[in-house]
């Protein structure tokens, strides 16, 4: 991995909230590094626990370069804090990190070597993002799953921009982004779902993205995940009930079109029928949402997932602001 050390910056982004049960662990695993950070960043969301204190002490005993934002009077949320945090880096590549996992020694390592080699094949300037799999822990570190995509039964080569629309297959924790992208993705759109599924799209859309099938990170699954990994049939079944109620249907398809007709704002096609098919995934007429999502490819990963989305298409009734 001699190439690797071409590298000379990286940043890490860490918004924190609440995290003190988890939060030196991870600031530990990250201190492990075979390859270390030049800053890392923080911003902590208005914890009321003893996160800030922990933050504190670590900063203090650490050999590493760590810059704490200043508080806001008011929340901003887990994606609003990633924004935060990457306006405030200018390295040329950024890890996203989360207050409650366990990264490997050679996570960063890794993923730089992926990134350069991807560099070389597409160009600096293109919007690039690697990721790897996860492995799964629960709340106390024991093994749930070797791998979060066969867990959950996505395919992450699957990284057409328009195969992403539906459903992420990037994590934050487990990727790296380039400056290119981080340029491209900033600001972030009012639709934007998830920080890492907006990146993932830029990617896609306007460069590439990398997959590395090793895991780098232990993903901890807790009560207080904001999106953690469940169980597949149980989802789907939990989607089937919310066929009744319009306002639980919108919440489960209205995002992730409204964030696609975002990209397709921000890098438009250029293509009249393109155009027109993203129109028509917010008309009135079921008819033409569902010619216009088979004429953009959209799909999910498995034949459930993706029956289950045109069969919600076929019932949901947008509203006329719901992409504007």
């Amino acid at each position: 991995m001699g190439i690797v050390f071409m590298v000379k910056q990286y940043d890490i982004i860490l918004p924190t909230w609440n995290g003190a049960k988890y939060l030196c662990e991870q600031l530990d695993s990250i201190a492990c590094q075979t390859l270390l950070p030049s800053i890392i960043w923080i911003a902590d969301d208005g914890s009321s626990d003893q996160t800030l204190d922990i933050l504190s002490r670590w900063k203090s005993n650490s050999d590493l370069s760590i810059k704490v934002l200043p508080r806001l009077p008011q929340r901003l949320g887990s994606c609003k804090s990633f924004e935060r945090l990457m306006f405030e880096s200018s390295s040329p590549y950024i890890m996203l990190a989360d207050q409650d996992d366990i990264w490997d020694a050679t996570k960063a390592e890794r993923l730089i070597h992926k990134m350069l080699s991807l560099e070389l094949q597409y160009g600096m300037h293109k919007p690039l993002l690697v990721h790897t799999d996860l492995r799964l822990i629960d709340a106390v570190g024991h093994p749930l799953s070797s791998s979060f995509f066969k867990y959950q039964k996505i395919n992450p080569h699957l990284d057409h921009w328009l195969e992403i629309a539906l459903q992420n297959i990037v994590t934050g924790c487990a990727c790296l982004i380039n400056r290119e992208c981080i340029s491209q993705a900033l600001p972030f759109p009012s639709e934007v779902v998830l920080h890492d599924w907006w990146l993932a799209l830029v990617a896609a859309r306007q460069g590439a993205i990398g997959f590395l099938p090793e895991a780098s990170v232990s993903y901890r699954q807790h009560g207080n995940n904001l999106v953690g990994a469940s169980g597949l049939h149980l989802h789907l079944l939990w989607r089937l009930f919310q066929l009744f109620d319009q306002k639980s249907m919108d919440s489960w398809i209205g995002p992730c079109l409204r964030q696609l007709y975002a990209i397709q704002r921000r890098f438009p096609v250029h293509d009249p029928v393109i155009d027109l098919a993203f129109e028509n995934l917010f008309s009135r007429s079921p008819f033409l949402r569902l010619l216009a999502s088979l004429r953009l490819g959209l799909t999910k990963h498995g034949f459930l997932r993706t029956s289950g989305f045109y069969l919600a298409l076929l019932f949901w009734s947008p509203s006329t602001t719901n992409f504007k």
